[in-house]
C-alpha cells in the first residue's frame, strides 16, 4: 500500500530510503517475512533515476574482480533474478553477448575477460574469429571476440515496478514524493526526516543511489564521497531491432569510467546505443547534447558500419554512483557499511553496474544476513502471499486470445497508442497501480504508451481524455514526473472549461 505522508506512523520494523530497483528488491524480499516495512522515495514514482535509466543488461561477470562484492553479486543475482522475472512475469531473454575486438591489439583484453569470467564461474566462454562473430550476429565488424552466451536483457523499470508492487500488496508502505534530508538516532529507533514528515524504523537501509553517500555521512562521517556520472543514449525503432539479436560490446578501456559505449537490444523490440561516461558536478543532470549523440552514434559505426542511423527516435541520460573520481576512472567495489555506533542502520554506496543484475543477491544478503541475523522474522505463510505479475502486452497475445479479452472487456477494443498497441483497458491498469501513481511517466512506464516513434503525439491527447472522464481532472493535475513537472497551465477555450464544469 502507498501511503502520501509519513506523518502519525508506527515505528517500522525496517525503513528502506530509496525505491530504485536495490530498494524494491530489499523491500519485497523484507514482504516475505512478518515485518513491518516503509520504503521512503523522493520522486513520485519508483525506479525513476538509475534503474529504469540504464541498458537493461543481465551481466554473466566478466568484467569483476574474482572475490569482488560486485562479482559475488552479480553471479548470485542473475539466477535469482532470472527466477524472479518468472515469477513476476517481467520481460526478459538470454540472448549471449559478442565483446568484440576492432583490431588486434585489443584481442588480449578479451584473453583477461574470458579469464576472469571463468574465475567467477561464468560457463561456455569462448574466444571466437571475426567471421565467427560475424555468423552470430551479422552486420557487425570484428576481427575477434569474446561469445558471453549466459548474458542477457530485461526491463529494468518493470523489473523494478514489479518487484515494489508486488511489496506493496504484501504490505509494505511506500511514501512517495518524500525526500529524506536527515537520519537521527532517537530511543529504540531512527528517524528518517524527509520533505513532508517523519518516518521511524528500528533498522534503517540506506538505498540512496548517488544520494547515499550524503546520507550516511549523517551517521557515518567517513563514508567516501560519490562522483556522478552521467550516461547518455540514443533509442532506435524497433524495426532497428529486427536485425540485432544479441549485445555488442567493445573491448574495455581500463580506465573507463563504463564498459563503453555497445548497442543493446530491448526486451520491447528497441535498440540502445550507448552510454556515454561523462563526469558532471550536478548529480540530477538527466540532460542529452547533440555532441554526445554525434559520438555514441561513431562509436557503434565502430562494431555496426551500417547502423541506420535514420531510425533514432529518442534519446535519455541517467547517472551513476561512482566512487572514483574523474582523475582515477575505472571501477570501485560496491561498499555495504556499518558502523559500530549505529549497527541498524545499513548503507549501500556506489551500486553501479551491475546493480540490475546484482539486486536481487544484495537484497538477499541485506535481508538474510545482516536483519535476519539479530532479528529472527518468522517467514510468511506461502498461501498468505499475493504475486502481483507484470501484465502481459495485449498487442503481443494470440488473435483468439484478443477476441474473447475484448467481447469480455470492450475497452480491450479502443487502441489508445498506435505505436506500440496499447488499449484503453491497460492504460486504466497502469492508472489503478497499488502504488497510487498517476502521473504521465508513470501511466508510460506500466503499459508503454508515448513509448513508440511519435512520442505520444498521438496517445498523449487520449490520455488526457481518459483522464479527464474517468477521474475529472483538471489541467492542474497532469503531471509528467510529479509536483515538479506540471504538464499544463489552463485550457484555452473558455467553451472547453465550461463543458469540463456541466
Amino acid at each position: 500500500m502507498t501511503q502520501s505522508s509519513p506523518l502519525d506512523c508506527p515505528i517500522f520494523d525496517v525503513v528502506v530510503i530509496g525505491a530504485g530497483v536495490v530498494g524494491s528488491a530489499i523491500a519485497r524480499y523484507l514482504s516475505r517475512y512478518a515485518c513491518s516495512v516503509a520504503v521512503v522515495e523522493k520522486e513520485s514514482d519508483v525506479g525513476m533515476a538509475a534503474s529504469c535509466r540504464n541498458s537493461g543488461v543481465i551481466h554473466a561477470g566478466i568484467n569483476y574482480l574474482p572475490g569482488s562484492l560486485r562479482a559475488r553479486f552479480c553471479m548470485e543475482g542473475r539466477l535469482l533474478l532470472l527466477k524472479l522475472c518468472e515469477t513476476l512475469g517481467v520481460p526478459h531473454s538470454v540472448c549471449g553477448k559478442l565483446v568484440v575486438a576492432s583490431c588486434d591489439d585489443e584481442i588480449p583484453e578479451l584473453v583477461r575477460l574470458k579469464q576472469q569470467g571463468e574465475a567467477n564461474g561464468v560457463p561456455n566462454l569462448a574466444i571466437v574469429s571475426g567471421s565467427e562473430a560475424i555468423a552470430l550476429q551479422p552486420g557487425i565488424r570484428a576481427v575477434a571476440a569474446l561469445h558471453v552466451p549466459t548474458s542477457g536483457i530485461v526491463s529494468p523499470y518493470a523489473l523494478t515496478i514489479a518487484m515494489a508492487e508486488d511489496a506493496a500488496v504484501n504490505g509494505v508502505r511506500f511514501f512517495l514524493n518524500s525526500e529524506v534530508i536527515d537520519i537521527n538516532p532517537q530511543p529504540g529507533a531512527y528517524a528518517a526526516k524527509t520533505t513532508t514528515g517523519t518516518v521511524r524504523g528500528r533498522w534503517i537501509v540506506n538505498c540512496g543511489g548517488i544520494h547515499a553517500g550524503t546520507l550516511a555521512r549523517h551517521l557515518a562521517p567517513d563514508v567516501p564521497q560519490l562522483y556522478p556520472c552521467v550516461g547518455e543514449y540514443l533509442v532506435m525503432d524497433k524495426q532497428a531491432g529486427e536485425d540485432l539479436g544479441m549485445l555488442i560490446y567493445p573491448a574495455p578501456r581500463r580506465d573507463s569510467a563504463g564498459l563503453g559505449v555497445h548497442i543493446t537490444p530491448t526486451t520491447d523490440g528497441n535498440v540502445l546505443l550507448g552510454p556515454s561516461d561523462e563526469y558532471v558536478e550536478d548529480p540530477e543532470a538527466s540532460s542529452c547534447t547533440s555532441v554526445t549523440m554525434s559520438r555514441l552514434l561513431n562509436e557503434a559505426k565502430t562494431m555496426w558500419p551500417s547502423i541506420p542511423t535514420h531510425l533514432v527516435i529518442g534519446a535519455y541520460a541517467g547517472i551513476r554512483a561512482k566512487q572514483t573520481p574523474p582523475e582515477t576512472g575505472g571501477f570501485a567495489d560496491y561498499l555495504i557499511r556499518q558502523t559500530p555506533d549505529h549497527p541498524r542502520v545499513v548503507h549501500l554506496i556506489g551500486i553501479e553496474s551491475p546493480g540490475l543484475t546484482a539486486a536481487p543477491a544484495i537484497a538477499r544478503h541485506i535481508v538474510d544476513d545482516i536483519i535476519q541475523s539479530e532479528e529472527g522474522f518468522d517467514r510468511k505463510p506461502e498461501v498468505t502471499l499475493k504475486v502481483r505479475r507484470w501484465p502481459q502486452r495485449f498487442d503481443e497475445l494470440s488473435e483468439a486470445e484478443k477476441g474473447r479479452l475484448v467481447a469480455e472487456y470492450p475497452d480491450y477494443g479502443d487502441i489508445v497508442c498506435r505505436c506500440e498497441g496499447v488499449t484503453k483497458h491497460e492504460v486504466l491498469y497502469a492508472l489503478n497501480n497499488p502504488l497510487g501513481v498517476k502521473t504521465l511517466a508513470g501511466i508510460k512506464f506500466r503499459c508503454r504508451v508515448m513509448m513508440g516513434r511519435c512520442s505520444g503525439g498521438y496517445c498523449l491527447p487520449r490520455i488526457v481524455d481518459i483522464l479527464q472522464e474517468e477521474y475529472g481532472w483538471q489541467p492542474e493535475d497532469f503531471y509528467l514526473r510529479g509536483p515538479a513537472s506540471p504538464s499544463f497551465v489552463g485550457r484555452l477555450l473558455k467553451e472547453d472549461s465550461d463543458r469540463q464544469n456541466d
